[in-house]
């Protein structure tokens, strides 16, 4: 990444010398912005090919993604020991939700949980927490405050899955892997497939 910062910069100090005009410059940071968008943030934003996607996450040397990675198709371990590297707090703190609610350590998850800020993720993993556990109460409460829609379809499916409706749960995620991007795509399609297993 250091080596993208060196060449622009050279490359805008060799415009200066030969006198280009003003805007040349902006253009250049302009197309810079544009190559560190396409290589950081697209494919986890607006991927459509699963494949590509995960392709992407195994390679990155960004540690959520390699955890988001080790999550769905390493393991546990490697997980962990990727999370623990993660430095934004945030960041670190949602890969933890993940682990402990795969570990099934619901408690320790939800005493995190109950320190972050109120948003579609805290929400969404409050009410998987609660359906697991068989809290209806808590789930509903939790579901009710869920504005992402594709997160409410996962409740849904999670639900069917839970009652021994896998065929149901596996048409909702059919019907929606058609129009995700992204993580999210690359979730349904692992969310999925776990269920196929299960069948």
């Amino acid at each position: 990444m250091i080596w993208a910062f060196v060449i622009l910069f050279l490359a805008v100090f060799t415009m200066g010398l030969i006198g280009t005009p003003s805007w040349g410059p902006f253009i250049l940071m302009f197309l810079f912005l544009a190559y560190l968008f396409r290589y950081y943030y697209y494919h986890v934003l607006f991927g459509k090919n699963a494949d590509t996607i995960k392709h992407y996450l195994r390679k990155s040397k960004i540690p959520y993604y390699r955890f988001i990675y080790e999550l769905l198709y390493g393991n546990e371990a490697e997980a962990e020991k990727t999370m623990n590297r993660i430095k934004q707090k945030t960041a670190k703190n949602h890969a933890n939700v993940m682990l402990l609610t795969k570990q099934e350590k619901y408690k320790e998850a939800k005493t995190l949980l109950s320190k972050m800020k109120d948003n579609n993720f805290k929400f969404y993993y409050g009410a998987v927490i609660s359906l697991h556990e068989g809290n209806q109460h808590a789930y509903n409460a939790y579901k009710e405050q869920i504005e992402d829609n594709v997160y409410l379809s996962w409740l849904n499916a999670e639900e069917y899955v839970l009652e021994g409706n896998t065929n149901e749960a596996i048409e909702i995620m059919d019907k929606q892997i058609k129009h995700l991007r992204g993580l999210k795509l690359l979730s349904a399609v692992h969310y999925r497939a776990s269920m196929i297993q299960d069948v």
